[in-house]
């Protein structure tokens, strides 16, 4: 092609397919409809709370309206501030904050995603790292590097550590790799609790992570948008805790360099009216930053005005989050059975939408002999590798009819994991679980 060159980063943009989204057209080319294509594509992959849709259809149904004059105009692509006024509820009421959070503290984004990219852009120069424990939301690497060029360094970590302090040496490590190859890292980026293994980091694990990135001079990033998923509060679960309700932060890091992200998409199962938010009562240099790139998502001024009046029903909303939470468990338990009835290893999670588990080496084999692509005895002998990982992903989907992200997409350490999402209607999740005991 000829003519004027595209710039290093369009370029380098040329190359980026996250194998996150790369199973989207499939799914589309034949969805599973329960009436219309009840032989289709079953979507056990997306972290999408489908626990709690008719009760929002209905909800929303109800308070939709019909359009003002002021839904025309251009709304504050910040959030306007009757709207960061009712999030701000939604942290003083839940997220028992040591000191008030205000409207001043919130600027609204058109989604997470958005919000990441903001923050990239605000804290790192083009190649700059930030630092993620793996496994890892496997769409971050996207959020951080499309456009922002900053470089998301997963930092591997062995299952048993995941939530151990131990792993801060893992850290210490890939700080001495980066600064000897000349790089220079500039922020830590922690999901808590943490996606995809759907857990809450225990606070002490917390309190060395702040005391690292003091040490290193970092900006902590705390995504703490499964917050309010917390299904399992018992007494042998690690409760969550967000840093919002830390009385003694700065004793171990600067609070300037915390950041805190939240929005509509899990907890309060609106995916697609793309709205998350970046808090921080901390840094008001930062949050002006965040702000004048707002302008570059702004969502419509219906929306905002939608989500507002849906987030002042402070009795629905607070029903609907312990409804959800009930669900959630109840789905839980579901998968929980039929991993264990399989004999499959999985890890046990107390948060989210999803569980983390690995498929058996038998199934890898199983499926090769089944494609033509190894004999019975060749099977036998077959392991995970990052090869058959995507062999069997790919079948698995298109031909046993699930779909769950790989471990690959999450920068799993080893080969084999899957992230199965069971927040979704029970009647399909039975279905999913039919056809995957057939398939394992």
């Amino acid at each position: 092609m000829s003519g004027p060159e595209l710039s290093a980063g369009g370029q380098a943009a040329l190359h980026k397919d996250p194998l996150l989204f790369k199973a989207f057209s499939w799914i589309s080319e034949n969805p599973y409809i329960p009436k219309t294509n009840p032989e289709g594509i079953i979507n056990a992959g997306v972290a999408a709370n489908g626990t709690i849709k008719r009760l929002l259809v209905d909800k929303l149904n109800t308070i939709a309206g019909s359009f003002e004059e002021s839904d025309l105009e251009y709304n504050s692509p910040n959030g306007s501030p009757t709207l960061r006024q009712e999030i701000a509820g939604i942290f003083n009421r839940h997220f028992y904050p040591a000191n008030p959070i205000d409207a001043a503290d919130i600027v609204v984004t058109n989604g997470c995603t958005s919000a990441i990219e903001m923050l990239a852009f605000a804290m790192c120069d083009p190649g700059d790292h930030i630092l993620i424990p793996s496994p890892l939301y496997g769409a971050l690497d996207n959020d951080m590097t499309l456009r922002a060029r900053a470089v998301a360094s997963a930092v591997k970590l062995p299952l048993e550590e995941a939530m151990s302090v131990s792993q801060i040496s893992y850290f210490e490590r890939a700080v001495n790799d980066i600064e000897n190859s000349g790089g220079r890292i500039k922020a830590l980026f922690l999901m808590n609790p943490h996606n995809p293994l759907g857990a809450s980091y225990p606070r002490d694990v917390l309190r060395r992570f702040f005391e690292f990135g003091r040490r290193h001079n970092l900006f902590v990033i705390v995504d703490e948008i499964y917050a309010l998923s917390v299904f399992d509060r018992s007494e042998i679960a690690t409760p969550f805790e967000s840093v919002l309700s830390w009385h003694d932060l700065d004793s171990f890091i600067d609070p300037a360099s915390v950041v805190v992200l939240h929005g509509l998409s899990k907890d309060f199962g609106l995916n697609g009216f793309r709205m998350g938010w970046v808090l921080s009562p901390w840094n008001k240099d930062l949050l002006r930053i965040v702000t004048g790139y707002s302008v570059f998502g702004y969502r419509p001024a219906y929306t905002d005005r939608l989500i507002t009046k849906l987030l002042s029903d402070h009795e629905f909303i607070d029903s609907m989050l312990k409804i959800s939470q009930r669900r959630l468990a109840e789905n839980y338990v579901m998968a929980v059975d039929f991993l264990t009835s399989h004999g499959i290893r999985y890890i046990p999670c107390t948060a989210g939408h999803f569980v983390w588990f690995q498929m058996p080496a038998k199934t890898c084999g199983k499926t090769h002999v089944k494609l033509g692509k190894a004999s019975q005895s060749e099977a036998e002998a077959t392991v995970w590798t990052v090869e058959n990982e995507l062999f069997v992903w790919e079948h698995m989907v298109r031909n046993e009819r699930v779909y769950m992200p790989t471990g690959q997409a999450f920068f799993s350490p080893e080969p084999g994991w899957f992230r199965l999402t069971f927040a979704i209607d029970k009647d399909q999740l039975e279905l999913a679980f039919k056809r995957l005991s057939n398939f394992i």
